[in-house]
């Protein structure tokens, strides 16, 4: 079919079953260029030819989106554009209604899919459904958004609860009052923006709705599409923006929550924030003088895709897996020696499901990287031949969480002591930029004197009030995966809160030289110190 006069591009998220599918069918038999957007090729395949079957229209094709994950939503977006096509209608459908646990940046799994993820998607296609002449974004939404009398923001950044019924209402709340954001944002342009309630639907979402299709209940899949259809394509809605409709395109009056223009920006700029919507690309800056207390940035011999290969085995691997043996033993060694502050640490990363200290014991792939031959060089440099590392940290920084946000210096008069030196490794195994790194006080400029607001009881690190003049001059420390910077114990520095939208993981390794004493109870995972430079002590210790 080649292009007509009247033809729109269209993008439908999960087009590949229930509403999503039927407003593809129906979209095509108009004569639109439809594209679906769902994570499984296979049921894709199965749904595009279906879709060009019913339809009669050969122009439907498939790009691969998973909405629980940003840089899959990024990724759309890029494969989208790369077709320099416009796009007049965006249907935003895709849900899921008890699925649990976190997104891949850390959100809840329900909120986290069914609406920040099409924020992202609608955010990032803007600019093209402003210049696509008349252009319309139609929101699937639920009766069940009417329901929430707040929003709880800490729900958002944690697993899904046992009531996973009020995060999915939640979640159709945000997408009411992103409509409603969105509707007073493209006032002046030509694009509109308005939610649909296509009914209780025979669909597959849950095992109710698949049932009710046997028992005479709700509407068909066609019945509950033909709204979202008809909110997308007729001429009565041209020029409406910021309404909820239901199946029959009658306006359903919304709760005072639902039209809180000040909860609606705040979630529009917190929205901003988690999926880095308000940072610009490339704008960052390295490390941009000679300073006693760090380096300039030192490059991994190992290469991009081994890098990329190590960050990928830390985030799905290492990070959520414990190794068991080594908790087991940790466990009752702990215990029978009484050292609580490690055992406290140890039930922590437990309950949590978070064990990112001291993984080189286990781990190959972090073992590797500690033995990079560059890394070792400049380490050599530093200390001289003998390298001890005494402690290792792997820090993911999540969009939806804060690492340590206080002004501090990696010193640990509680865990170490003797004569000798002690240094700081910081390895980027993923972008660390000025949207999610973290940042320094030059020496030049930091004051002998700081005032302290609080010590860390287990490690005797005390965490600083620092002034706003030191803090405007605080320098973003930059890198790219497989870049280094190594760092004194002197260094003045903070994590900055993660605004990317993307997970930054870095590997933090803590050496000394030969003549320094660890001193007991530091980690859950301490065995003994390990030798860097020979491979065979660390197999023999572990």
């Amino acid at each position: 079919m080649n292009q007509v006069k009247n033809q729109k591009v269209c993008i439908v998220t999960g087009g590949n079953s229930g509403i999503g599918l039927m407003t593809a069918v129906g979209l095509a038999k108009l004569g639109n260029r439809v594209f679906i957007g769902c994570r499984s090729i296979a049921k894709a395949t199965i749904a595009v030819d279906y879709i060009r079957q019913k339809s009669g229209n050969p122009q439907v094709e498939f790009l691969p989106l998973d909405l629980s994950s940003l840089d899959s939503v990024r990724r759309f977006v890029d494969l989208f554009l790369s077709k320099q096509l416009p796009l007049q209608i965006l249907v935003n459908n895709a849900g899921i209604f008890n699925n649990s646990g976190t997104t891949k940046e850390g959100f809840e799994m329900i909120w986290g899919t069914n609406y920040l993820g099409h924020f992202l998607l609608t955010y990032l296609l803007l600019e093209n459904l402003k210049n696509s002449a008349t252009s319309r974004i139609v929101m699937v939404a639920s009766d069940l958004a009417l329901r929430p009398t707040a929003i709880n923001w800490d729900s958002l950044v944690k697993k899904t609860p046992l009531n996973f019924l009020q995060l999915y209402a939640v979640s159709k709340l945000c997408l009411l009052l992103l409509t409603a954001e969105l509707g007073r944002r493209l006032s002046d342009t030509n694009v509109s923006v308005n939610a649909v309630h296509p009914g209780f639907v025979q669909s597959n979402i849950t095992f109710g709705h698949r049932l009710s299709r046997y028992l005479g209940l709700g509407v068909s899949l066609k019945d509950g599409a033909a709204g979202v259809i008809l909110t997308a394509i007729d001429p009565i809605f041209e020029g409406v923006s910021g309404r909820f409709y239901d199946r029959k395109g009658k306006e359903i009056m919304l709760p005072d929550l639902a039209k809180d223009t000040e909860l609606a920006k705040e979630l529009w700029e917190r929205s901003l924030l988690w999926t880095g919507g308000n940072s610009q690309e490339n704008k960052v800056s390295r490390v941009r003088e000679n300073d006693s207390n760090i380096s300039l940035p030192y490059s991994l011999a190992l290469n991009q895709v081994e890098i990329a290969e190590i960050a990928k085995i830390t985030l799905q691997n290492i990070l959520p897996k414990p190794p068991k043996k080594l908790l087991i033993v940790s466990f009752f060694r702990l215990l029978f020696k009484l050292e609580f502050g490690s055992l406290l640490l140890l039930l922590i990363q437990t309950i949590k499901k978070e064990f990112h200290m001291e993984r080189h014991l286990d781990s190959p792939a972090i073992l590797a990287l500690c033995q990079d031959t560059i890394l070792l060089q400049k380490l050599k440099e530093y200390l001289g031949e003998e390298l001890i590392l005494w402690r290792s940290e792997i820090w993911a920084n999540y969009p939806s969480q804060q690492l340590i946000p206080f002004w501090h210096r990696d010193s640990y008069p509680k865990l170490l002591e003797g004569v000798g030196k002690s240094i700081n490794v910081y390895i980027a195994l993923t972008e660390v930029n000025e949207s999610n790194g973290f940042e320094y006080i030059p020496t030049a400029i930091m004051s002998n004197e700081l005032s302290i607001k609080v010590t860390d009881p287990f490690s005797g690190n005390n965490f600083f009030d620092i002034g706003s003049d030191l803090e405007k001059q605080a320098l973003p420390v930059v890198l790219h995966p497989g870049e280094f910077v190594i760092f004194t114990e002197d260094l003045v520095h903070r994590s900055l809160r993660n605004t990317s939208g993307k997970v930054r993981l870095s590997l933090t390794l803590r050496v000394t030289q030969p003549g320094m004493k660890i001193l007991s109870g530091y980690s859950p995972f301490y065995k003994r110190p390990v030798l860097l430079l020979t491979v065979l002590l660390l197999t023999a210790n572990c």
